[in-house]
C-alpha cells in the first residue's frame, strides 16, 4: 500500500491522519517537519558558498548563531568566540593567565584561538578545560604558550580519544566506520562550492594537536585554577559520556556543552553511544537549579540574564523530556520503531522556541532510536521477522509495479509532486533491481537532492547530497575510514591486535587451526597471539599463560604494526621492514591472508575470499 500522503494535498490532514490526532488538539498544534518530503511546497536560497537550502534554515539558524564571526564579551574577564569556528571557545581570565575552554578542531583553530586570545590580554595561557572530546584537538599551541599549564577534563577522556578519536563508538572495532559515515555527516565529501556545496563542518584535515588531560575531576569537584573558583560537574553526558560541565560561582556564570542553539543530535547518523535523553534533561535541570546570570554554550552564542537563562533551560529540557516522554507512550500504545517516526510530534510552542529549531539533526529518527535502546529493532510486527533478503524484495516490488520502465515513471512523478520520501524509497528499490540503469540512478540522486535542498537540517542534507553525488559517478563515498597511526601509537600495544581479530575472513579460514604469537618488540608488554580456530581468531593477551603453544611467530615494533593496521603498508612490506622478524615468514604470510587487508584507498577492507 502506498503511503497516504500520497493521496492528501493538505499536509495537516496527512498528519492527523497519520498520527491518529482526535479531540481539541489539531495538526496545526504540533510540528510536522517531514511535510517537507511529502508534498509541502517549499522555497529555497543560497548560503555564501552557493550551497542550496530551506530558506527558513537561514533564519532559524541566526537565532541562535553568530551568523558573522565575532568576539562577545559576556562579563568582566570573560570572552566567547562565536561564529569563528565550528565550537565557541570561552576565555577567562584568572589572576595570572588565560582559561581556554575548549581547543578546536586541531592545532591551525588551536592557533587562531591563541590569537584572539592575544586581542582581550597579553597574559599566557594557565589552564584550558575539555567539555568534551570532541573540542581537545587545539591544545598543543595553547599549552607551548603557557608555563605549566593544566589541561583540565572529564578522567575518561584520554582513554575515549586513543580508543575511538574521541567519536563515542559504542564498539572501538567500528571506529573506522564511524569516520567514514562522520565524513558523510559533516559535508566532507561534498563541493566547496555551488548547490551542492556543504555547510558548516567540524571536520578539517589539518595536524591534530591533543594533549591528555592533567588534571582530571570528579563530580562536584571544587577547586581554584588561577585563581578562579571552580565546581565541575562530570556525572552528566551529552554526546560524549566524557562531557563536563562548570560552575563558576562568584561570576554566576555555567559552562557547558547542553544547551546546543538547536535541538540536541539524541542520535547521530554516523552512530555512537547511546546518548540517554533521561541524563541530558537531568544536566539542563542541574544547571537550571544553579540559577547562573550567564550561559556559556559549546554551540551557542551565550545566553545572558537570570530570566532568560531559566527560560531558555526550562524550553530546551521540556523538548527533549517531550520527545522521550512521548516516545515512551508510543511504544505503550504498541507503535512501532516506524511508527514512532509520525507519532512522536513537537507541540509547535516548542517546536518554535529557538533553540529547539531542528537544523542540526531530525527529530523522526530520534524515536526508533530510544525504541532500539530499550526493546531492540523489533516493534512486535511479525511480518517483520523473516522478511525476505533485501534484492528478493526489491525485484518483488519493482515486478509488482510492471518492470523498471513503470517504476521509472513512477518515481518522475512523484518527483515532480514533492512526495520524495516516496519517490527515494521506490527508487532504492529501483537501483537494487537494475544497479548499472544510469536514468535509475539519475532519478534517485534526483530524489536525494531535492530532499537534501528541502531540508532543514544539516546533517541529513548532507548525507542525501553525499549519496547523489555518488550515484551519479561523481564522488566515492567510503566505506570505513581507517585513519592515521596516532591511534595505534598512541595505546597499550595489545588494543590494536586484540581489534584485529575482527578482520577474520571464515571463508578463508573454515577448518583450518593454527596460531600466531605476536611481540610488540618496543613495548614493555607481554608476548600475545591470535588463535584462528575454523571461523573465529581468539584474542591471547599472554601466550605464555595460554593452553596451547603458537605454531609461528612475529616480532615487530609498535610503528610498523600500527602502519600495516590502517593500511599505510602492505602484509609483504611489513614481513620485509626492517625491525620485523619472523619464524617463517611463508608461513606468517599465508597466516595473515586469512585476514581482510585494508585497500590502497583506506577506504574500505578487502576480504581475501574475494581476491583468491
Amino acid at each position: 500500500m502506498k503511503p497516504v500522503v500520497r493521496y492528501l494535498k493538505d499536509s495537516a490532514i496527512a498528519f492527523s491522519l497519520i498520527c491518529g490526532l482526535s479531540g481539541p488538539a489539531q495538526a496545526g498544534d504540533f510540528s510536522y517537519p517531514q511535510g517537507v518530503y511529502n508534498g509541502e511546497p517549499v522555497s529555497h536560497t543560497t548560503m555564501k558558498n552557493g550551497g542550496m537550502v530551506n530558506s527558513e534554515f537561514p533564519k532559524n539558524y541566526a537565532l541562535t548563531k553568530a551568523v558573522e564571526p565575532r568576539i562577545i564579551e559576556v562579563a568582566e574577564g570573560v570572552w566567547t568566540l562565536a561564529g569563528h569556528y565550528f565550537v565557541y571557545p570561552t576565555i577567562i581570565e584568572g589572576d595570572t593567565g588565560l582559561i581556554i575552554f575548549d581547543t578546536g578542531d586541531d592545532i591551525v583553530e588551536g592557533q587562531g584561538i591563541l590569537d584572539f586570545a592575544s586581542q582581550v590580554s597579553d597574559k599566557p595561557v594557565s589552564a584550558i578545560i575539555y567539555s568534551h572530546a570532541h573540542y581537545s584537538w587545539g591544545a598543543k599551541p595553547m599549552v607551548a604558550a603557557g608555563k605549566d599549564v593544566k589541561v583540565i577534563g572529564h578522567p575518561d577522556l584520554n582513554g575515549n580519544v586513543l580508543e575511538s578519536s574521541g567519536l563515542g563508538a559504542a564498539i572501538p572495532e567500528l571506529t573506522p566506520i564511524l569516520m567514514a559515515r562522520g565524513a558523510e555527516q559533516f559535508s566532507v565529501l561534498l563541493p566547496k562550492q555551488g548547490p551542492d556545496a556543504g555547510g558548516p563542518s567540524p571536520v578539517t584535515f589539518h595536524e591534530k594537536g591533543f594533549v591528555p588531560v592533567n588534571t582530571p575531576v570528579s563530580n562536584g569537584q571544587k577547586l581554584t585554577v588561577d585563581g578562579v573558583e571552580m565546581v565541575f560537574y562530570t556525572d552528566y553526558a551529552a554526546d560524549t559520556n566524557d562531557t563536563v560541565i562548570v560552575h563558576l560561582p562568584e561570576k554566576e556564570m555555567v559552562l557547558n556543552n547542553h544547551l546546543w542553539g538547536n535541538f540536541p543530535n539524541i542520535y547521530t547518523l554516523r552512530g555512537s553511544e547511546y546518548r540517554d535523553p533521561t541524563v541530558w534533561i537531568e544536566a539542563l535541570r542541574l544547571i537550571r537549579d544553579l540559577e547562573p546570570a550567564y550561559l556559556l554554550n559549546t554551540h551557542a552564542v551565550p545566553v545572558i540574564g537570570k530570566e532568560k537563562v531559566q527560560e531558555t533551560l526550562g524550553r530546551y529540557s521540556d523538548a527533549i523530556a517531550y520527545l522521550y516522554d512521548q516516545t515512551i507512550r508510543g511504544i505503550l500504545h504498541g507503535k512501532t520503531p516506524e511508527e514512532l517516526r509520525y507519532w512522536v510530534q513537537l507541540p509547535t510552542d516548542l517546536a518554535a522556541f529557538p533553540n529547539n529549531q531542528l537544523t542540526y539533526g531530525e527529530l523522526s529518527y530520534y524515536p526508533p532510536y530510544i525504541h532500539n535502546h530499550a526493546l531492540g529493532w523489533f516493534g512486535r510486527d511479525v511480518t517483520t521477522l523473516n522478511r525476505i533478503a533485501p534484492q528478493q524484495q526489491a525485484e518483488k516490488i519493482v515486478a509488482g509495479f510492471g518492470g523498471v520502465e513503470a517504476v521509472k515513471e513512477d518515481v518522475a512523478q512523484s518527483i515532480g509532486k514533492g512526495e520524495l520520501a516516496w519517490a527515494a524509497e521506490l527508487g532504492g528499490y529501483l537501483v537494487r533491481v537494475a544497479p548499472s540503469d544510469q536514468e535509475a540512478r539519475q532519478l534517485l540522486a534526483d530524489a536525494l537532492r531535492q530532499m537534501a535542498y528541502n531540508s532543514m537540517a544539516r546533517i541529513p542534507r548532507s548525507f542525501y547530497l553525499t549519496r547523489a553525488l555518488a550515484l551519479e559517478g561523481k564522488i566515492q563515498v567510503p566505506v570505513a575510514w581507517l585513519g592515521d597511526t596516532s591511534s595505534v601509537l598512541g595505546s597499550p600495544p595489545d588494543t590494536y591486535v586484540k581489534q584485529y581479530r575482527v578482520r577474520l575472513d571464515p571463508r578463508a579460514s573454515l577448518g583450518s587451526e593454527q596460531q600466531l604469537s605476536i611481540t610488540i618488540s618496543d613495548a614493555d608488554a607481554p608476548t600475545m597471539a591470535l588463535h584462528v580456530r575454523g571461523g573465529v581468531a581468539e584474542f591471547v593477551p599472554d601466550v605464555s599463560q595460554y593452553h596451547r603453544k603458537s605454531d609461528m611467530s612475529i616480532s615487530m615494533p609498535l610503528d610498523a604494526w600500527a602502519s600495516y593496521y590502517v593500511g599505510d603498508i602492505t602484509l609483504s612490506q611489513l614481513l620485509d621492514r626492517e625491525g620485523v622478524m619472523t619464524s617463517d615468514k611463508k608461513q606468517v604470510k599465508a597466516f595473515f591472508s586469512l585476514f581482510d587487508q585494508v585497500h590502497a584507498s583506506k577506504a574500505m577492507l578487502i576480504a581475501p575470499s574475494d581476491i583468491n
